[in-house]
């Protein structure tokens, strides 16, 4: 790890070592309920304890405004498809170039490892691109999907799939909450945060426990804007890490 990529990661987190991320990628796929005005969103969050918001190419510019300065950017840089499609890709592919980010002033890019069936394309994908951003000292944060969806949540999928996107340079691991989870983090030698939990669980509840576990910070998407009350919701997060 070179010095500046080593820096930029560190950047990431705050003194006490946590983040804590808003995910608005998701209307990359289509408009889902509570991202109808994502803007005004982003808005009303700007004053709230969220280090940053992981958002698309053609949101980001609103980064550049004085409100959210102090805000970090994560660039969602891959896609699988969209919800008018007749399949999701079983690879993502990445659609944005190192250059792109560095010129949108983003702090890292995500981008989602899809395990299970015939993943090596997946996993080539996911190598080539770590390294390509890289050789510019961009950190990297990789979800972990399953090929069957319904799958995703799974023990294996998890605890293999962190260590797999670690081994392959991941910078940052964005894990969802299993039973073991603490065996997810143990394993993983790069920080894991998490993703979200069962949605039969309070959001808080599953927050706290995967603290406890070892999770370093939250990148939440619907568990906060499909919530009664988005900054409710946050701030209570927010206390969670301190």
């Amino acid at each position: 790890m070179t010095n500046g990529l080593r820096r930029g990661v560190s950047r990431l987190f705050d003194d006490r070592g946590r983040l804590f991320l808003l995910a608005l990628d998701h209307a990359q796929m289509g408009v889902m309920p509570g991202l109808e005005r994502s803007g005004e969103l982003m808005d009303s969050l700007a004053d709230s304890g969220l280090s940053g918001y992981i958002l698309n190419v053609g949101m980001a510019g609103r980064m550049a405004e004085p409100k959210f300065s102090r805000k970090k950017l994560v660039l969602r840089s891959s896609s699988g498809g969209s919800q008018l499609g007749t399949e999701y890709a079983a690879a993502h592919s990445n659609h944005v170039s190192p250059e792109t980010v560095l010129a949108l002033g983003a702090d890292a890019v995500l981008m989602m490892a899809v395990l299970g069936g015939a993943d090596y394309r997946s996993l080539q994908a996911v190598g080539e691109d770590i390294d390509a951003f890289h050789q510019l000292s961009i950190p990297v944060i990789v979800e972990i999907l399953s090929a069957d969806f319904s799958k995703t949540n799974s023990f294996d999928v998890q605890y293999h799939g962190a260590r797999i996107a670690a081994e392959m340079g991941a910078d940052v691991v964005k894990a969802f909450y299993v039973d073991g989870f603490d065996k997810v983090t143990s394993c993983c030698p790069v920080p894991v945060i998490l993703a979200g939990g069962p949605k039969d669980r309070d959001i808080l509840d599953v927050a706290r426990q995967a603290l406890a576990e070892g999770a370093r910070g939250f990148a939440f998407g619907r568990n906060i804007f499909q919530a009664k009350d988005p900054a409710a919701t946050v701030a209570g997060l927010a206390s969670l890490l301190g």
